[in-house]
């Protein structure tokens, strides 16, 4: 009961955007998907315990949701081939001064999803965001994976 509460609220959230958000317009790099085209995968952030999968293998339109089950802040990097193109209304996404998406830090219980269109490997890290002054480097955790659309 718990996991269908969770894929239907994340579904909701991931297809229609923030409540309150409003009609989005077009934004560079967006594409637009019909709803049977879109398929979905979890990635589970646990910190220290690790992430699940570290590796997926996805078809173009994909939304990868990245669920933050870690009691600190993470986030998602894309060192080498960056996402240049997404379905619209990306989570905790953002588009940067070079046009690729760029991770904002994902809060506990909170989840960040990017859907996938481009054919390729993508190699991401996920990463414990420093939450203050105090925060040593043995505090830090790097977790490697990769996402393979076909």
């Amino acid at each position: 009961m718990k996991k269908k509460l969770l894929v239907l609220l994340i579904g909701v959230f991931v297809f229609t955007g923030p409540a309150g958000a409003g009609p989005q317009q077009p934004q560079e790099g967006v594409v637009e998907l019909k709803g049977k085209d879109i398929k979905t995968a979890v990635v589970r952030i646990r910190g220290y315990e690790g992430v699940a999968p570290l590796n997926l293998f996805i078809e173009p339109g994909t939304v990868v949701v990245w669920l933050n089950q870690y009691k600190g802040e993470v986030k998602v990097t894309f060192p080498q081939k960056k996402v240049t193109l997404a379905c619209k209304s990306p989570v905790n996404f953002s588009i940067n001064d070079e046009g690729v998406f760029v991770s904002k830090d994902i809060p506990f219980g909170a989840v960040a999803s990017l859907c996938f269109v481009e054919r390729g490997t993508f190699e991401y890290f996920i990463e414990r965001t420093p939450m203050s002054t105090t925060w040593r480097k043995s505090d830090h955790f790097r977790f490697e994976g990769k996402i393979v659309v076909k």
